[in-house]
């Protein structure tokens, strides 16, 4: 958060320990501060209750987690089509290394661990398919598995736009909880500082609407 020196977790709690105590004091305060009214009131609620729910992090993400089990499942599929697919692009062109090399053992394993590359080398294999399918058919290589390969690369495309999307949203949502982390520390600060004026002479209503030091928690 910018220019707080709080943790997340720390500003929350003494946003509420704020809350609780500006119903009783708030009239005392406002005078000190001209943005303190009404209209600060909404926006303070308003905020508070938003940051209530932060973004889940992605390892804690049960969407996230749903995404990428569907993912592998695909991908395992996939990966077993490719051995096959690769004998029979060999047989049907044996002299065409540029072929049949980027399905070799190694150049797959890559592919399996990005879910990007794994689609471009898709890419590349339902060319040679829609390009080369009577020639793969005369070398045998069963219709049904290259068909699988199309379909199974059409449903990897789809979820990983999917999850994408997902992730996209999720980086707003998240970029949307910090900037009302950092408008609730402004609201915060306006009472801080308001309050620091007004009880500056009665330091236990002081202690209850102004920041704490950073090496305590703060006062309820």
């Amino acid at each position: 958060m910018k220019n707080c020196p709080y943790s997340e977790n720390e500003l929350l709690e003494i946003a509420s320990d704020f809350k609780k105590n500006l119903k009783n004091h708030f009239d005392s305060i406002k005078s000190f501060c001209p943005g303190l009214n009404q209209e600060f009131i909404y926006k303070f609620k308003a905020l508070f209750y938003e940051v209530q729910s932060p973004p889940l992090e992605p390892e804690a993400d049960p969407i996230i987690m749903e995404f990428k089990i569907s993912l592998d499942d695909l991908s395992n599929q996939i990966n077993c089509l490719f051995p096959i697919f690769r004998f029979y692009i060999q047989k049907a062109f044996p002299y065409a290394s540029d072929l049949w090399e980027p399905y070799q053992y190694g150049e797959i394993e890559k592919a399996m661990r990005d879910y990007s590359v794994l689609r471009t080398c898709l890419e590349g294999s339902v060319k040679i398919i829609e390009d080369k399918r009577s020639e793969l058919r005369a070398a045998n290589c069963p219709n049904p598995t290259l068909s699988e390969i199309v379909d199974l690369s059409k449903q990897l495309n789809e979820k990983h736009e999917e999850y994408l999307e997902y992730l996209r949203n999720k980086e707003y949502r998240f970029k949307v909880y910090q900037n009302n982390l950092n408008e609730l520390f402004k609201l915060l600060k306006m009472v801080n500082d308001a309050a620091t004026k007004c009880f500056k002479n009665d330091p236990e209503f002081l202690k209850k609407l102004t920041f704490p030091t950073k090496e305590h928690s703060p006062q309820h």
